[in-house]
């Protein structure tokens, strides 16, 4: 059975994940802007940590789907 591990990730190391062809601050903007346009993921875009913890990530991934 193979588990998928999803680990923490750094807001800006995902974002790229999502935009991978533009610079990693215009990443997380686009990124930010998505995740305040959705109810369910409004309060990520508000954080002021700089990494996402593995739900956090999980929920984002059920939300937009994975990059």
């Amino acid at each position: 059975m193979q588990q998928n591990s999803i680990t923490s990730l750094g807001r800006s190391e995902l974002a790229q994940k999502y935009f991978p062809f533009i610079q990693a601050q215009s990443a997380w903007l686009k990124l930010k802007s998505l995740l305040a346009e959705d109810p369910a993921l409004a309060h990520l875009a508000q954080l002021k940590r700089r990494t996402f913890l593995p739900a956090e990530v999980n929920i984002i991934y059920q939300q937009l789907g994975r990059p």
